[in-house]
């Protein structure tokens, strides 16, 4: 597509000033006073006013048109359709102010001469102004205006027509050349406005593209979590019961080992969720006193193995009195998480100590190792996406460069700072410095350990789900705690259970079903036939319009995977309201 032509986005600037109609008010009235009386002159003056006055009237009815045209019209179909009346208009109107030195022969008065030709001087500075955008309209008033004014000369002056000769012939040129110049900065102003329009439409087509990219990967993003937590869910169910069903003292160390793996692979899972939400810039996360002593044994958990592993040696010093931030436990944990694994990974020797210390009303916490470092010139683009140092690249090949800007995002996000030093060769040391905050008055308490024996419960319960895994693991496990459970994969089936006098104390509702059974839908329709009977949301989504109705109607909604300690605790309260609602 050829951009369009200077003229197409020029023409209408000479629309934007009504200079013809001010100077019809002011000139024809100067022109007529200033011609004496009594002569063939005081006759002109009157013609050419009259003239001039009507001309400009009919300028004035075009002008309107010429700007709605210019507003509305293809730029191609506008110049096509004004191109020739404003010629004829430009020409008519040089004609029209190069008689008006014929007044000024007529009256042979020699300031009336020189008064006239100043006039006509500086119509055509003013017209120059406006017409430069247009070249060829401001020609076609310089040339007849200034050609029939010259030819004048020897008239208006007889007797100094020498002098005012080589006036009149320069002064032209020397506005046309100030025309020219003026319209080369219109031109100039044009392509750059075309180029800036360009590159507004290309940054929206890109921010577009982006958008429909994001919205692609938050569908994906949706389709894989449902899609993942339901076996891992069903994997924590099944893990679980099998541990609280075991009598073999032998099998009890595997178990608690899949159940704490299942455990782990929950909290990546979450993890990268909440990562990617980050990415999206849509998650609004609250900061909040955090308590860095179980984060700190979770972190020592999790990262002692590989330091091990690598042949490193892993030291923990924790704060000598409660350490408590404001933070956000996903963002520090994540943040922390990324310094520790390049730590390690990066320290071919040597050791990586993780340690908290008070400074001042403040809290830092410090990843230190013994690894390759990185030289103080390169610290600006430490935390760019992408980056990796050489040393980095020399010794291990894989990574794309994103651990540290992750990092710098999560600090930024917990209005934290983050600081580092390093030594090329002797290892290097991050500082994230959070805010203190005030210890509460009640220490939290970390979840029970996935190897719990549960009390009993006692009750009824309706699953709806349609993950045969889920409803196996749910299955055993709710028998495991004493509960009466029938499970339904879709409406018809729940229906069915109620039909053969199954009357549950909770319904327990995944929101998305097969044969496009809407699951709140449904819940809300089986807790019709069942006033007595409370309402749980459990599901693997993140962004559902049925989500947002139930949590806003105000249903409990668990996310999938579901800790089975999480759970029993739900359940308990759950069945023990309904347990002292229940007549008798």
């Amino acid at each position: 597509m050829s951009d369009p032509s200077p003229r197409s986005e020029l023409l209408p600037l000479i629309g934007d000033r009504a200079s013809v109609e001010i100077a019809a008010l002011v000139l024809p009235p100067v022109v007529v006073a200033s011609t004496p009386a009594g002569g063939t002159a005081i006759v002109l003056a009157w013609v050419w006013a009259i003239a001039y006055g009507m001309s400009s009237l009919g300028v004035a009815v075009a002008r309107r048109r010429f700007r709605r045209e210019a507003a509305t019209l293809p730029p191609a179909d506008f110049v096509a359709r004004w191109e020739r009346p404003v010629s004829r208009i430009a020409l008519a109107f040089g004609i029209l102010w190069g008689l008006l030195p014929g007044v000024a022969a007529a009256s042979g008065v020699f300031e009336h001469a020189v008064f006239l030709y100043l006039v006509l001087a500086g119509t055509t500075v003013s017209t120059a102004a406006f017409a430069a955008a247009d070249l060829p309209f401001f020609a076609r008033f310089l040339v007849p205006a200034w050609t029939m004014a010259t030819a004048a000369v020897p008239f208006a002056f007889p007797t100094h027509w020498t002098i005012v000769l080589p006036l009149c012939l320069l002064f032209p040129w020397l506005v046309w050349r100030h025309a020219r110049t003026s319209n080369g900065f219109l031109v100039q102003q044009s392509r750059l406005k075309r180029q800036s329009e360009a590159l507004a439409l290309a940054h929206k087509e890109a921010r577009d593209v982006a958008k429909a990219a994001s919205r692609e990967k938050s569908l994906f993003l949706a389709t894989a979590s449902h899609d993942l937590r339901q076996p891992l869910y069903a994997l924590t169910l099944t893990a679980q019961a099998a541990l609280q069903r075991n009598q073999d003292a032998a099998l009890r160390p595997l178990l608690v080992d899949i159940s704490q793996a299942a455990g782990h692979v929950n909290d990546l899972l979450n993890a990268l969720l909440d990562v990617s939400a980050l990415d999206s810039r849509s998650a609004e996360l609250a900061l909040q006193p955090l308590a860095l002593a179980p984060l700190l044994s979770e972190l020592h958990e999790r990262f002692q193995p590989e330091a091990h592993a690598r042949g490193l040696d892993w030291r923990i010093r924790g704060p000598d009195a409660p350490a408590w931030v404001v933070a956000e436990p996903m963002l520090l944990r994540r943040a922390l998480a990324n310094l520790l694994h390049n730590a390690l990974r990066y320290t071919p020797r040597g050791g990586v100590l993780l340690a908290v210390r008070r400074r001042g009303n403040d809290w830092a916490v410090e990843v230190w190792d013994t690894g390759i470092g990185m030289a103080a010139p390169k610290r600006e683009a430490l935390f760019s996406e992408f980056h990796r140092g050489d040393d980095a690249a020399r010794l291990t090949g894989d990574g794309q460069g994103l651990g540290l800007s992750v990092v710098r995002d999560c600090v930024r996000r917990m209005e934290a700072a983050i600081d580092w030093h390093s030594v090329p060769g002797r290892g290097s040391c991050f500082r994230i410095t959070l805010r203190g905050a005030t210890t509460p008055a009640t220490p939290t308490q970390r979840a029970p350990a996935a190897s719990h024996v549960f009390e009993r419960l006692g009750g009824r319960v309706l699953v709806v789900d349609d993950d045969l895994g889920v409803t196996r693991g749910l299955s055993h496990l709710l028998g495991q705690w004493g509960v009466d459970c029938r499970v339904a994969g879709d409406a018809a089936q729940a229906h069915a259970v109620l039909d053969a006098d199954f009357e549950p104390d909770v319904v327990m509702s995944d929101l998305r079903l097969r044969h496009d059974d809407g699951g709140y839908v449904l819940l809300q329709d089986l807790l019709d036939r069942l006033p007595l009977a409370r309402g749980l949301v459990v599901t693997g989504e993140l962004d559902l319009p049925d989500l947002r109705r139930a949590e806003a109607d105000g249903y409990l909604v668990l996310r999938k995977p579901v800790l089975p300690a999480s759970l029993h605790g739900v359940l308990r309260s759950m069945l023990a309201s309904r347990m002292l609602s229940s007549p008798g």
